[in-house]
């Protein structure tokens, strides 16, 4: 069954998920582009495979009955008016992530997509990335005995296509390093050890420190930054440490390492890649993650190793942590 879909939104994340649906054998095809400038729909359509339609207008998507999923990659202050909107026309729904704003709406987005009996995920990509899973099936498998600390990092410039006025930088409007950026490591944290009971957090939104409380005695940390100088590559990594191990991946290498027993051993991970591969043509996660999404979307399960539920539990720790940010000043 060939999946039709409507991809939401020109930017980078437009373009990542639209590029990913021209890869490997996900049996669905792109035809829509829509954004809220028309020139960016049409250049980005017009790179892609087939005829794809480019338009401004979100309802025509909508009203079109042979659109079956609409993939959201715009800011994150209209995620729930769009993605209410699309439960209302019966469309399944892949949505970027941050899920939303507030609780408030992402509960309503949980409730609406329910309601209307639609797929709904939030692409929370590290869930995918096969390192993150490396290392999380390292802890799970007891490979490194009882969890104690969970040590995240995800370091950048500010984005080279962001001004300062725009609301990527504004966790008001859902952005800023507390928000957009560290919401994957929230979600890595929450996965790997549950939710936290306590947060603290030294620093600003676009450049912090945060530490948690996390039950079973572990604790976690969770660095961040969209404001590191210039030439500062991105830099991200993981860190999960037990009584008997611990197990490490960096981002900058590809390398993931379990140390235990004495002994240091490199994990192999199939589908590894580091940042200067070619996005445009590789087997990513990105790539898993839509295709996990449109297996839910075919056999009507839930998206059980990304559910909305999980992802509204990432919303509500970065909530947290920009609250301790705030009451640290």
């Amino acid at each position: 069954m060939t999946l039709n879909v409507a991809v939401i939104g020109a930017g980078f994340m437009g373009h990542t998920h639209a590029e990913s649906y021209c890869k490997g054998s996900l049996d669905a095809r792109v035809t829509h582009v829509v954004a809220m400038r028309l020139a960016r729909a049409e250049g980005l359509a017009s790179g892609l495979p087939g005829t794809v339609l480019a338009s401004d207008d979100y309802q025509m998507v909508l009203d079109d009955p042979s659109v079956d999923v609409v993939d959201i990659c715009v800011p994150t202050m209209y995620h729930c008016d769009y993605v209410l909107r699309a439960a209302a026309a019966g469309k399944h729904v892949l949505c970027e992530k941050p899920m939303a704003v507030t609780l408030e709406e992402a509960d309503a987005m949980i409730a609406a997509c329910r309601k209307a009996g639609v797929r709904f995920m939030i692409a929370h990509v590290l869930r995918f990335w096969p390192e993150y899973l490396a290392v999380v099936d390292l802890v799970k498998a007891g490979r490194i005995g009882r969890l104690r600390q969970v040590a995240c990092r995800r370091l950048s410039q500010g984005p080279a296509w962001n001004d300062n006025t725009s609301w990527f930088l504004d966790p008001a409007r859902g952005g800023g390093a507390v928000r957009d950026m560290a919401i994957h490591d929230y979600d890595v944290i929450n996965w790997l050890a549950g939710l936290p009971t306590e947060v603290q957090a030294m620093g600003d939104v676009n450049h912090f420190t945060a530490l948690f409380a996390m039950p079973n005695g572990v604790f976690a940390q969770v660095e961040a930054s969209m404001a590191m100088p210039a030439g500062f590559p991105f830099t991200m990594s993981l860190m999960a440490v037990g009584e008997d191990g611990v197990a490490t991946f960096d981002g900058r290498t590809g390398a993931v390492t379990l140390i235990a027993g004495g002994e240091e051993q490199a994990i192999s991970v199939e589908g590894s890649r580091v940042f200067a591969q070619d996005t445009s043509t590789e087997i990513d996660a990105y790539y898993h993650e839509i295709d996990f999404f449109l297996e839910c979307v075919r056999t009507g399960a839930e998206p059980a190793r990304a559910t909305p539920e999980s992802s509204r539990d990432a919303l509500a720790t970065a909530i947290r942590v920009q609250a301790a940010l705030e009451d640290a000043r």
